[in-house]
């Protein structure tokens, strides 16, 4: 399938100055940056679970062997509770005779109440005592975190994210959630399981991780375009704990394999924590190099592009069923175009982002959203307004957008499941190119080329009914069936070409083998008209293979 993205095609805009090739131009000068980086939305968490053991029963119970009279129940050690909390336990209990079983009951009752308030590790302890007016006295313990054991790996920088649990003696399921996750949020960790272990009167957290510092992914389809591709080829490397325990060094990569000359990139960023809050501070550089062929070679088109970006990512919520992470970053990014070694277009943006995005459960399944806004500043030589060498000629380096995506995901029935996404961008100025929404390929306009149509604003929908076959099949896990329509509109502020409204549907099948391999082949069929790097509206078959390490 033929899709453009900016940085491969940024050296094919100098041609389109040339008589005759105006349609070219609405075609190829919209497109979206991202599509090298990213081509879908951030993925809005990590799938870092924290699983913890809690113990089946928190009562103890060392009064002796007689029956007692309980007239009344005191509670000794509450921090955050109240006894009003254990007011209905304390009807069934108080007034009877109870034997040492019964007292059991009584003090496993008030460890499962703390526990339903939200402290995991509550305990209730009866010990011997000499009774007044037939008052009993219970010691509650909400869930002491005496000392923090890590096993399985010996890691500084998890065990600091924890070290806020220690000596607490009130510790909620959601404070116990959020650490725990922090600590498996360091790249190349994971988490096992944890659980509270009473070593004499010490509470000690064991926390079993596991760790994974190098993983690798390749993967190949068919979603370049005839100029560049349409074979494409990715890889991906991350070392992790290289030079801490807590950063990461990561490596990306695109090219054509069958003509390397066509287009390659490349992308390197480093990550490091700088708090036990979870604050990580990073910094990427990224370049691409472009040299089209099929029925653009005969142009001398060559391009390159190069982008340094630095970046802050927050968790303000980490738990299990919903998370939000606040992230900013400024980037700086210069795109050059030539042709016949003449340089014809250039582009330089200085651009300030702040976003925030997460997850949380929504009717039966998950959603997932985010939303940006991007600042273009005049800093660091940002293309001015009427600059000839600018890829618009009403846009320049300072400007304001705002974009949003959401994603939900659920099962329907039985084996049916459903996807349904929605992306959309308000600019409030002309953008340059490299900042434009389009419309095609990736996750929205499967049947068209990647960016088709470009805008300055845009909206579009996509939704996808699933079927899953099996559990499994051999090797094969959950083969899926999946049918899909999609659909969209972008349009212009000013004088912008390439807008327009496109609509596509298909199906097909995808699934993972031996769990590191995945496939996904399908049938997409464009509803909208002619798609411009074939100049027909037959289906297209899209795939993709991808391996991890």
């Amino acid at each position: 399938m033929a899709r453009f993205s900016f940085l491969q095609i940024a050296a094919i805009l100098p041609a389109l100055a040339a008589p005759g090739v105006v349609r070219a131009q609405t075609a190829l000068d919209r497109v979206d940056p991202s599509r090298v980086v990213e081509k879908a939305p951030k993925p809005a968490a990590p799938e870092t679970q924290a699983p913890v053991d809690v113990p089946a029963d928190g009562g103890t119970v060392a009064v002796g062997s007689a029956p007692i009279t309980v007239g009344a129940v005191t509670l000794a050690g509450l921090q955050q509770l109240h006894p009003s909390d254990f007011a209905d336990i304390f009807e069934i209990y108080v007034g009877r005779t109870l034997s040492p079983a019964a007292l059991g009951g009584l003090a496993d009752a008030l460890a499962a109440r703390a526990r339903d308030r939200g402290y995991p590790f509550a305990s209730a302890t009866i010990l011997p005592q000499s009774m007044v007016a037939g008052t009993i006295r219970v010691t509650m313990d909400e869930g002491r975190i005496d000392d923090i054991r890590l096993v399985g790996v010996k890691n500084d920088a998890a065990l600091a994210a924890l070290t806020p649990l220690r000596g607490r003696s009130d510790v909620t399921l959601a404070e116990l959630e959020r650490r725990l996750l922090l600590a498996g949020d360091i790249d190349g960790l994971w988490l096992r399981r944890s659980r509270l272990v009473r070593e004499g009167e010490r509470n000690i957290l064991v926390v079993e991780m596991g760790s994974d510092p190098l993983s690798a992914r390749i993967g190949i389809g068919n979603d370049g375009s005839r100029p560049v591709g349409p074979v494409q080829a990715d890889v991906t490397v991350m070392v992790a704990q290289l030079l801490a325990e807590d950063d990461s060094l990561s490596l990306s990569a695109f090219a054509t394999p069958v003509d390397p000359r066509e287009f390659a990139y490349a992308r390197l960023r480093y990550g490091k924590r700088v708090s036990t809050a979870g604050t990580e501070v990073s910094i990427a550089v990224s370049g691409s190099r472009t040299r089209p062929g099929a029925y653009l070679r005969d142009y001398d088109i060559a391009g390159r592009s190069w982008t340094v970006n630095v970046g802050v990512l927050q968790p303000l919520l980490r738990s299990r069923t919903g998370s939000l992470w606040l992230e900013g970053s400024f980037g700086l990014r210069t795109v050059k175009q030539e042709r016949a070694d003449r340089l014809i277009r250039r582009d330089r943006l200085s651009v300030l982002r702040l976003g925030a995005y997460g997850f949380s459960p929504l009717a039966g399944g998950r959603l997932r959203a985010g939303v940006t806004v991007a600042q273009g500043i005049d800093l660091f030589d940002a293309t001015q307004a009427d600059d000839p060498l600018a890829s618009r000629r009403d846009a320049d380096g300072t400007f304001t957008s705002i974009s949003l995506w959401s994603e939900w995901s659920g099962a329907v029935a039985g084996p049916l499941s459903a996807q349904l996404g929605v992306a959309s961008q308000k600019a409030f100025q002309p953008l340059l190119v490299s900042e434009e929404t389009g419309l095609g390929g990736g996750s929205f306009l499967r049947g068209y080329d990647y960016s088709e149509r470009s805008g300055d604003d845009g909206v579009m929908a996509s939704s996808e009914l699933r079927l899953n076959v099996l559990d499994h099949a051999g090797p094969v896990s959950k083969p899926q069936l999946y049918t899909f329509v999609d659909g969209g509109r972008v349009t212009n502020l000013e004088n912008g070409f390439g807008t327009g409204t496109l609509f596509s549907a298909g199906g097909g099948v995808r699934a993972t083998l031996a769990r590191t391999f995945s496939a996904d082949i399908g049938l997409a069929f464009p509803l909208s008209g002619l798609r411009y790097d074939s100049g027909d509206s037959d289906p297209v078959v899209n795939f993709r293979l991808s391996k991890r390490f």
